[in-house]
């Protein structure tokens, strides 16, 4: 296993495409901004590069670890364990610097059973949760104000604790990625969301608020921004926030590294996933 170089970038950048289908653009942006040149482990078979992962620090309430992204084999060389061995050298490489898990986000519902044979286990599901909104010509809220470090303190001040978190170089640039594909971001007094529109829907990424009349009014003013009537919610499977409410599905993974600890409920969106 070693780090990425400049001399490896058109490989990865092409092993990239093949199995995501991601424009360049955006792949640069993964390699320049997200996860960089030095956060990107690989391995190789016969002089080329085999398989590799994005490895970015993250946080977890007070535990430090970091995010796989990005976890790739060459699509010829699957099934022979290199992944599992490139990923095994991963996490003895963080258990060695102090860090206490990883974490991913499968590509796949058919990857939960993978992963989950490299000791990881499903601890992040979303709640999904569908709403009518009614109209409310009162609802008022700020849109796309929310900057990297106003968001950062809005997730601080709403989102229940333990939730995982990117330092703030990372963070800044899945914020950046969020505006570039179309988020749009609404803001009260009494909390935040980051939302998509997909046709005529409001998806909201991630919604936090001091509780359900707060983030009705939150919805409500995002109708009265873009004239959508009804949302589709992910939320933490536990959060206050139309508790009792949606469909819980699996969403991340998270595998302990210097044995395991005690998390009351944890939650993870946001990913760049």
């Amino acid at each position: 296993m070693r780090k990425a170089t400049l001399q490896d970038r058109p490989e990865l950048t092409s092993l990239w495409q093949e199995a995501f289908g991601d424009e360049k653009e955006y792949i640069d942006f993964v390699f320049d901004q997200f996860a960089g040149l030095d956060g990107v482990w690989l391995t190789e078979q016969d002089g080329a590069v085999a398989a590799y992962a994005c490895v970015i620090p993250v946080t977890l309430g007070s535990l430090r670890g970091v995010y796989l992204y990005g976890v790739n084999t060459k699509k010829e060389l699957r099934g022979r364990g290199i992944m599992r061995g490139l990923m095994e050298e991963i996490h003895a490489e963080a258990a060695r610097a102090g860090l206490d898990f990883a974490v991913l986000v499968p590509a796949g519902q058919k990857l939960f059973e993978f992963y989950e044979k490299l000791g990881y286990q499903t601890l992040f599901y979303h709640r999904i949760v569908e709403k009518e909104i009614r109209p409310n010509l009162w609802a008022q809220a700020e849109f796309d104000t929310l900057t990297a470090p106003r968001l950062a303190a809005a997730r601080e001040k709403f989102r229940e604790r333990p939730y995982v978190a990117f330092a703030p170089c990372p963070h800044a640039a899945m914020v950046q990625s969020l505006y570039t594909e179309g988020a749009t971001t609404v803001e009260t007094e009494e909390g935040y969301g980051v939302f998509f529109i997909e046709q005529d829907t409001l998806i909201f990424r991630e919604l936090a608020a001091t509780g359900n009349a707060a983030a009705t009014r939150i919805l409500e003013a995002a109708r009265q921004h873009t004239a959508c009537d009804r949302a589709r919610l992910e939320l933490p499977r536990y959060g206050e926030v139309f508790l009792g409410e949606g469909t819980c599905v699996p969403y991340g993974m998270l595998r302990w590294l210097r044995g395991e600890k005690k998390l009351d409920e944890p939650s993870m969106s946001l990913m760049c996933d």
